[in-house]
């Protein structure tokens, strides 16, 4: 049963992914983490929160090189 926490969290999750376009990488990282051991016994709101976490990492890794390659890029053509 979840409580209120818990919708609350996956609420604010599920508005975050339509915000940002994540949704697809998010519900796959949660695929992969059905499959790995150590996220067997976690509740679902723990399993969320670690794969919007992993998410937004993954996603702000690759902000940071598109906007180095972009920065490159404007370079060269100068």
């Amino acid at each position: 049963m979840s409580t209120k926490q818990t919708e609350d969290l996956m609420y604010n999750i599920v508005m975050e992914l339509e915000e940002t376009g994540l949704k697809k990488q998010f519900y796959a990282q949660l695929d992969k983490m059905q499959t790995q051991s150590k996220h067997k016994h976690k509740e679902v709101g723990e399993r969320w929160e670690y794969a919007i976490r992993k998410i937004r990492t993954k996603h702000a890794k690759s902000d940071k090189r598109a906007t180095k390659k972009r920065r490159r890029n404007s370079k060269d053509e100068e």
